[in-house]
């Protein structure tokens, strides 16, 4: 569902009955939701949330437009032994520039679910085997993070496999951003800033790679204190690229030493589209 996070609302289903069963009981909740909230206002007094004249409140106007995306499920996932033939999704950061150059940080993460896919496959109620998202095992006792998350090119796979995933992960982002450049009605690409984004991607056991959404606000705290140098290094990366493209005229405005600082910080940068219009 749209206008939710850290996994909420995520469901797996494999028959139209299913389905509707599912999208009663999400409805259901909305219009008790609604009845409280009516409820609460009574008592309180109108606080603003609600304008006569048949306005919505907050909480409804939400439930209102909420939209629903259904994605075919990808029931044959790459597993490794390696990690207990769990499922697990690539992240992906990813750093727009001015209107619009993009780039994609090769240092990407493995999120791993906490239980086994191959003895959990047939329970689609089994979120723990389904679903990936370390924001929904965090709070669990005895999580591991170092069990959660890994770096991509650690996994243990052959280079040439790698390197054909992430070959593939950029394709799709190339492909991604080149429709929606001209979009301006549901994207719109500032001249003078940076955006960053968080993609997410699932292989399946013939490493092919297919994007499962993109975060317009990226959830850093699920890659973890072990690996925190990834974000460290994508910020660095975000920084420089910004300095180099809005504060340097030319790179004989910067010293040596800061050139090369900025040329460090976005050695793992890849770009993957660019698509600038004159700036007024």
């Amino acid at each position: 569902p749209s206008l939710t996070g850290r996994g909420a609302g995520i469901y797996v289903f494999d028959t139209r009955e299913r389905l509707e069963e599912l999208l009663e009981k999400e409805f259901e909740s909305d219009d008790e939701e609604e009845e409280e909230e009516e409820e609460d206002e009574d008592e309180e007094g109108n606080d603003g949330s609600e304008v006569r004249g048949g306005m919505l409140s907050s909480h409804q106007a939400v439930s209102q437009i909420r939209e629903w995306v259904i994605q075919r499920y990808i029931n044959r996932p790459l597993l490794l032994k390696s990690h207990g033939d769990r499922k697990f999704h690539i992240r992906t950061y990813v750093l727009a520039s001015g209107d619009l150059t993009v780039f994609v940080y090769r240092h990407m993460l493995a999120l791993f679910a906490p239980h086994p896919y191959k003895q959990s496959a047939g329970d689609l109620n089994d979120h723990k085997a389904h679903l990936t998202n370390t924001c929904l095992q965090a709070k669990h006792e005895g999580f591991d993070e170092s069990n959660a998350v890994d770096l991509f090119w650690n996994l243990d796979l052959p280079k040439e496999k790698l390197d054909h995933i992430f070959d593939q992960i950029c394709r799709i982002l190339k492909d991604t951003f080149s429709a929606v450049a001209s979009e301006s009605t549901s994207f719109q690409a500032w001249a003078n800033c940076i955006e960053q984004f968080g993609f997410d991607f699932l292989v399946d056991e013939d490493c092919n790679a297919y994007m499962l959404e993109a975060n317009a606000y990226p959830d850093f705290k699920q890659t973890g204190e072990n690996l925190k140098s990834v974000v460290e290094g994508f910020m660095a990366a975000s920084v420089a690229t910004a300095a180099e493209e809005f504060l340097l005229d030319s790179k004989d405005d910067a010293s040596q030493d800061i050139q090369k600082m900025m040329d460090d910080a976005r050695r793992d940068l890849v770009q993957v589209f660019t698509h600038k219009t004159k700036r007024k």
